[in-house]
């Protein structure tokens, strides 16, 4: 299982809507700007035992603008860029299927910048080699 290249997936679909993707924490300065975080997931193999499948929760937290639309409308994009999103693959793994949340107000903070949650869960299916 290689958690590394799960995020880089992960980042690289976000970062094609045209904003960045940091792991795991936000950056103290920036706007329009997202972070990603995995949650713990539940492991199955295989009756092959080479093949592992994963269900994996992952968090992300969209910072915007003090102007709602525009944090809005950057959540809308990463949440239609990533919904039902599947069949991603990369050397050793392939993501099945992402199934997001509608993306949530979470917090205004200390600069006024708004931000939204949107919470996920990715299937992906792990090829190990002995």
């Amino acid at each position: 299982m290689n958690i590394e290249s799960l995020i880089t997936l992960l980042r690289n679909e976000i970062e094609k809507t045209g904003y960045k993707c940091k792991s795991p924490d936000l950056p103290p300065d920036g706007e329009n700007i997202v972070s990603i975080s995995l949650g713990q997931g539940t492991n199955q193999r295989s009756i092959t035992k080479d093949i592992l499948y994963s269900d994996i929760p992952f968090y992300l937290l969209i910072r915007g603008t003090s102007n709602d639309t525009n944090t809005r409308t950057i959540a809308d994009t990463i949440f239609n860029q990533l919904d039902h999103k599947e069949n991603i693959e990369n050397n050793n793994l392939r993501i099945i299927l992402i199934s997001c949340s509608t993306p949530n107000y979470a917090f205004r903070d200390e600069n006024q910048r708004i931000h939204y949650n949107i919470n996920a869960t990715i299937k992906v299916e792990w090829k190990e080699e002995f």
